[in-house]
């Protein structure tokens, strides 16, 4: 008798716990597909202008002084700061 309990409690649990994991795998399927719906918004937004020409920078010859280094860190630092325009 303890036994047939014991079965009915552990095949409802395993129902319970099969039923929450489809549940929570439909959830994420949907969640990534908004996400994939909110990124070709964005990439339809941007168009091609996004897409910029490589720096034209050479590489120095010589050493490296402080001077060029404190150049390239300013020229980076500009072009991350254009990449990140805030979208309203």
């Amino acid at each position: 008798m303890m036994q047939a309990i014991l079965g009915s409690v552990m095949t409802i649990f395993f129902y319970t716990v099969v039923a929450a994991a489809l549940w929570k795998l439909f959830q994420i399927a949907t969640d990534l597909g908004e996400i994939k719906t909110m990124l070709a918004d964005m990439r339809r937004a941007q168009g091609s202008s996004s897409v910029r020409p490589v720096s034209s920078i050479a590489p120095p010859s010589g050493p490296i002084s402080l001077e060029s280094a404190e150049a390239l860190l300013r020229e980076v630092a500009a072009e991350a700061h254009d990449a990140v325009k805030p979208t309203v």
